[in-house]
């Protein structure tokens, strides 16, 4: 008996390094085919997750057949890993109520494939033809599910997951009748395997776009270079730099000693695409049209999902593109490749731009979960990390040639979903009672929780501030490297945000299609201008993105447009304003509540919230920052006033009640 129990156990572990290989193979080749993006240092993690799990996998399969007295053969084995392949991607730690369930069907389910398959010998060529048709089976069939339902699993995924291993191996089978020869066979499934990725599938474009010819003549001697920072999701409210608590911004509070500090800024929009148009094109999203359609458009975005935003129109004309027709040579390096993606217009103007992810996974595979119940962060965030932009960054501005000043973008996004803070920034989240419980809990919490525990919005909340600080830290990096390379002194510096972040507040998580509060729309905005002499200090002013464009306009000499809705800073007068369409995935995903579009007018400490379905807010933020107390009943006068002033802005007629 024990002489059976240690042939099945390494028959087993065979089989299953083998079986392993097969699942990582089929796994990467889907990923890179569908438009994935997996890095060399990744993938090599996830080879080797892939061979553990295959070799315990395997020992405990090749155990328990020998225990049942059954010959252990290729084929009992192929068809028990593929199953093994479909149970890890339905178990989700730690919910084990539903997953047990389906276990038992997919055991049931590789049992009767097992059976279909004759349990006979067939030698190794049989073992790799069945591991790889479960594998593909499992792969192919449940990304068609996962995209049939939209992302909405349900039951449908694992169930087809539990059945897929035997129906690859019933169509085996029924091939066989026509095609007797193993090998002939097998090569006709990986050839139909290989057409429906090369048909289905579409590669990611991830090399940079490169154009560094310049044939403006170079703007006058001394001008200055210009380096934008965008802090992609950071709420001002949550920075040191502006009094928050806990010191998230020690780096830029150092560079806001240097600089001009203004303390009421705004974003025109709540997300990344029209807030990086109306920074660039010093226009409103109603004016440069890059916004949400209001319907479902042709294609998808990078990661796959369904189009539902039109692009900045390549008629608009950027900040890169000025600077670029001023003789300035330009590049963007940017950590969010889903709206800075080149197809949204954003990266016209730019000589160099790199968009490319950090990591991104349009199948996940099933060790990953494995993986990250023991370490969380794992794979996580698929941007590229601020170190990782500012080290593309500078590499570009060794290398620009002389002779011309640079206009560099650099986007971070670690304060974006998903986000666990990393060591050294996670001790706020550490500290937390129950911190690796919640770790594991995956809280990417979208649109209304009403009732968020407390102890997970603590949580939440203390994993933004870490990856706060951490991006502050490569804010500093940056600022010494430029230091050091004379490039800072005479250098329009520009540190700000697309859009903030609700974490909880008014029962909201994330800032997409939310209602327009501060906590979205109040961002940081810190300039150094070049100079000795330059201006500092605090600056109360209201003012918005769209004024960061005329700023560096006039900075730089470059000519300004007629058509330009901001104002060269600090010396702002316009009407600050913020707007958002509807996005009809929020739409179909979270009911008619999201089917409106919103409309935001400032007039000193007041602001006006309107919607397309007649509700108007009306609060006074300087007595009520958390806009909690909508005086829209108690003084019916101004909100009156403001819905003509914000009407004759838009130049819209809005519902009334």
């Amino acid at each position: 008996m024990r002489g059976t129990l240690t042939g099945g156990a390494v028959h087993g572990l065979v089989a299953g390094l083998v079986a392993g290989a097969a699942w990582w193979l089929v796994e990467s080749a889907a990923n890179w085919a569908f438009g994935g993006y997996v890095p060399m240092r990744v993938a090599a993690a996830l080879a080797v997750l892939d061979l553990v799990l295959g070799a315990v996998s395997g020992v405990v399969v090749g155990v328990g057949i020998a225990l049942g007295r059954r010959p252990v053969n290729g084929a009992w084995l192929a068809l028990a890993l593929a199953g093994v392949y479909g149970l890890v991607r339905i178990f989700d730690p730690p919910g084990l109520g539903t997953e047990a369930i389906f276990t038992l069907a997919a055991v049931a389910m590789t049992a009767l494939g097992v059976l279909l398959a004759g349990g006979a010998a067939g030698g190794p060529l049989a073992f790799l033809q069945l591991t790889l048709l479960g594998a593909a089976a499992v792969v192919l069939g449940g990304f068609w599910v996962t995209e049939a339902g939209g992302g909405r699993l349900g039951v449908g995924l694992p169930l087809a997951l539990a059945t897929l291993p035997v129906l690859a191996t019933a169509a085996d089978r029924v091939l066989a009748f026509v095609v007797a020869r193993r090998g002939v066979r097998f090569g006709l499934e990986l050839a139909a395997a290989a057409v429906v990725v090369l048909v289905w599938g579409r590669p990611l474009v991830i090399a940079p776009l490169d154009d560094p010819i310049v044939t403006a003549v170079p703007p006058p001697a001394g001008s200055p270079d210009v380096i934008l920072v965008v802090m992609d999701t950071t709420r001002a409210d949550r920075l040191s730099t502006f009094g928050y608590a806990r010191e998230t911004s020690p780096e830029l509070s150092k560079f806001a000693d240097d600089a001009l500090r203004f303390t009421q800024a705004r974003s025109p929009a709540a997300w990344t695409l029209p807030g990086h148009a109306s920074l660039f094109t010093g226009t409103y999203p109603s004016r440069h049209g890059a916004h949400f359609a209001g319907a479902w458009l042709p294609g998808e975005s990078r990661d796959g999902r369904r189009q539902v935003a039109f692009p900045l129109s390549p008629k608009a004309v950027t900040m890169a593109e000025r600077l670029r027709d001023h003789g300035y040579r330009t590049a963007g390096v940017v950590a969010n490749f889903s709206y800075l993606y080149r197809d949204f217009g954003v990266a016209q103007g730019f000589g160099h731009y790199e968009d490319s992810p950090g990591l991104l996974f349009r199948l996940r595979p099933p060790v990953l979960q494995i993986a990250q119940q023991i370490r969380p962060a794992f794979c996580l965030a698929p941007f590229r990390s601020a170190h990782d932009i500012n080290a593309a960054g500078l590499a570009w501005l060794d290398h620009a040639p002389p002779g011309r000043p640079v206009f560099l973008f650099l986007n971070y996004m670690e304060a974006h979903q998903p986000r666990l803070a990393s060591p050294p920034h996670d001790g706020w989240s550490r500290a937390l009672p129950k911190a690796s419980a919640l770790a594991r809990k995956n809280l990417w919490y979208e649109h209304a929780v009403p009732h968020l525990p407390d102890d997970e919005r603590a949580f939440i909340g203390a994993n933004y501030d870490g990856q706060l600080a951490a991006m502050d830290e490569a804010l500093g990096e940056l600022l010494y490297a430029l230091r050091a390379r004379g490039r800072y002194e005479n250098a329009l510096v520009i540190v700000t945000s697309d859009h903030g972040e609700f974490l909880g507040e008014h029962g909201q998580m994330g800032h997409i299609g939310q209602m327009l509060y501060e906590p979205v729309l109040h961002v940081p905005l810190v300039i150094k201008f070049p100079g000795k002499d330059r201006l500092r200090g605090e600056n109360a002013t209201p003012v918005q993105l769209v004024d960061v464009l005329p700023t560096v306009l006039a900075a730089t000499g470059a000519p300004a447009p007629p058509d330009i809705q901001g104002e060269a800073l600090p010396h702002v007068t316009h009407t600050i304003l913020a707007e958002e369409d509807i996005d009809p995935f929020l739409v179909s995903r979270y009911g008619e509540t999201y089917d409106r579009s919103i409309r935001v007018l400032y007039d000193g400490p007041f602001k006006l919230i309107s919607t397309s379905h007649g509700t108007h807010m009306l609060f006074d933020l300087a007595r009520d920052p958390g806009e909690s107390n909508d005086l829209a009943a108690r003084d019916p006068d101004r909100l009156t006033a403001l819905l003509r002033r914000l009407e004759a802005a838009f130049g819209i007629q809005l519902a009334r009640n």
